[in-house]
């Protein structure tokens, strides 16, 4: 999978998955982000990315897009095709839930080690329950773990957005935040954790 370089509307810079960056697009919660099949940074502001709504297939449609500029394999055909058809009819492939994308991303960061899968499968439980509260904590956890900072904050952000109690997130956001060099807001997450009583946030502050 490859990740989008990106800058943020406060000038931070970061790298997200294809999913996520079609979240960031929508409102304008980045300035740029660069096209590798083009060599450069687009303005999201003056260069409409979704400009063919009919044959929309994300922002990177233009970069890696198979078939066009290669030769299509050849077909079975005969018999074999028509069974392979029937097959096919027969056993329609399965869609996953939003909960079973967030499964498939804890395994894969917790088991696997797959960073990159693991953002990706959470953007997918995202983009199916945008109120998926979990996946957004998990995606900012694995994003803060790979270096994009802002884009864990955001993720915690719209977290606590929808589960206004839950410590864990705060400290999360908190010790985000305090890398980043945001010290002040840092300590009031600190603190909100804490006053939730979340024990790891009391320490922190106590330290």
């Amino acid at each position: 999978m490859q990740l989008m370089q990106v800058f943020y509307r406060n000038d931070r810079a970061g790298s997200v998955d294809d999913i996520t960056l079609d979240e960031l697009i929508r409102p304008q919660r980045i300035s740029h982000f660069y096209r590798p099949s083009e060599d450069r940074w687009i303005d999201i502001a003056v260069d409409i990315v979704r400009s063919s709504e009919t044959q929309h297939e994300g922002p990177e449609r233009r970069v890696s897009r198979r078939g066009e500029d290669e030769q299509e394999e050849e077909k079975p055909r005969g018999l074999f095709a028509r069974l392979l058809r029937r097959r096919k009819e027969l056993t329609p492939p399965k869609e996953l839930t939003a909960v079973e994308w967030f499964q498939r991303g804890f395994v894969l960061v917790y088991n696997a080690g797959d960073d990159l899968g693991a953002i990706r499968a959470f953007a997918q439980a995202i983009r199916l329950d945008p109120t998926y509260q979990r996946a957004f904590l998990n995606r900012g956890m694995v994003y803060e773990r790979i270096g994009n900072g802002q884009q864990a904050i955001d993720d915690y952000s719209r977290a606590i957005q929808l589960a206004p109690d839950n410590a864990k997130v705060y400290y999360a956001r908190g010790l985000a935040l305090r890398h980043l060099g945001r010290e002040l807001e840092a300590i009031v997450d600190l603190k909100k954790a804490a006053d939730l009583q979340y024990r790891p946030a009391i320490d922190v502050l106590r330290a």
